[in-house]
């Protein structure tokens, strides 16, 4: 693959520098959705010309990382605590998005079909679609199914690593130099940027696995690997030549990987289990979502006022239930109308902001 030249004129340029700050502004409209408005996001949408020329000069004269704001966040998917590292939001995270804009389509061009996560159009329900195919329509390459995921991956990750990764797809030394003083501190979880070098890093392994083990069908949402498999020999030889590339660049697997038939036990990932012919929603989420509608029952019934945040949520919830087998759940959980209440909610709150501005 040759390597792309030239990209610093395209960062530096005054329509990018606008776009990334734009992006960072509609992302911090809020404090606290949707009681407290972003004073700092304000500040940069008044000032937006000003801010363009002192972002580009910034980054011309060399930029240096502010110090991160470091906190504790309870992961409900994963039930466990994460350390986040937030930038500030001008000129770090308006950097970071500068840049990313500028290299997504290189970064792009070797991008496996099944890579998800962090990527616009490749969500969840992108994996989702493809696993209930292959389950759906080939019974023989999906007889065993391998999960496993990354220790640490964040953590883990070298910048040294990441940047010989860049080298093989960037030639542009100033951007490269940009890069480098991005990862100063690391790859941080929580940075814009950190998501798009860790899917990079990892282009390699997705085409490795292709090439290698043709017979697998393999999608990885981040660092969790769902990967199937037609004979148990040929899913251990593919989980040690992950575990061998992994342990070259300074990674390992966690030790709770597992290698299963799925006629045995459904494959679980992306937030759904997975059977011949049907999906179901995934244990832990059923009963969040199964507590959250207690909840908002219980609300209603004293008279309370339903929150505008905890609405959008409930809906959210209530929105996976689109891509499974559901029907026992809208009988016994869900009652009447729930959804359309909800959605009065959210209305009323938005009509209100809009006559209030």
């Amino acid at each position: 693959m040759k390597r792309v030249n030239n990209l610093f004129p395209k960062l530096i340029s005054d329509e990018n520098l606008k776009k990334a700050i734009i992006t960072v502004i509609n992302s911090h409209r809020w404090v606290r959705y949707p009681d407290i408005p972003n004073k700092t996001a304000k500040w940069l949408e008044d000032t937006l010309d000003k801010r363009v020329a002192e972002l580009k000069k910034i980054i011309i004269e060399g930029y240096v990382p502010n110090e991160v704001t470091r906190k504790k966040r309870y992961d409900r998917n994963a039930r466990k605590w994460r350390d986040i590292c937030e930038p500030k939001m001008f000129p770090d995270q308006c950097v970071h998005h500068a840049l990313v804009q500028v290299v997504e389509p290189v970064m792009m061009r070797g991008m496996d079909k099944w890579c998800c996560g962090s990527i616009k159009g490749r969500g969840a329900h992108y994996g989702v679609k493809a696993i209930r195919k292959w389950m759906n329509e080939d019974n023989s390459g999906t007889r065993y199914c391998i999960e496993a995921d990354i220790y640490h991956f964040y953590d883990s990750l070298k910048p040294v690593i990441v940047m010989d990764r860049m080298r093989h797809l960037i030639k542009d030394h100033k951007v490269l130099d940009l890069m480098e003083r991005i990862l100063t501190d690391g790859v941080q979880i929580g940075a814009y940027c950190s998501q798009w070098f860790a899917n990079t890093f990892l282009q390699p392994l997705d085409h490795a696995i292709r090439e290698n083990f043709k017979a697998a069908h393999c999608i990885r949402y981040m660092d969790n690997f769902t990967i199937f498999c037609n004979r148990k020999r040929e899913a251990k030889k593919l989980l040690h030549f992950i575990q061998d590339w992994l342990s070259v660049h300074g990674l390992k697997l966690k030790g709770n990987w597992q290698i299963f038939r799925t006629n045995k036990r459904l494959p679980n990932a992306l937030g759904y289990r997975f059977g011949k012919g049907y999906t179901l929603l995934r244990k832990q989420s059923l009963l969040t979502l199964k507590r959250q509608l207690r909840s908002y029952y219980r609300i209603r019934e004293h008279g309370n006022k339903v929150t505008v945040k905890f609405a959008q949520a409930l809906i959210s919830r209530l929105g996976m239930l689109k891509h499974c087998n559901s029907y026992n759940i809208h009988h016994r959980f869900i009652r009447k109308h729930t959804l359309r209440k909800l959605k009065i909610i959210i209305r009323t709150w938005q009509r209100n902001v809009l006559l209030a501005a």
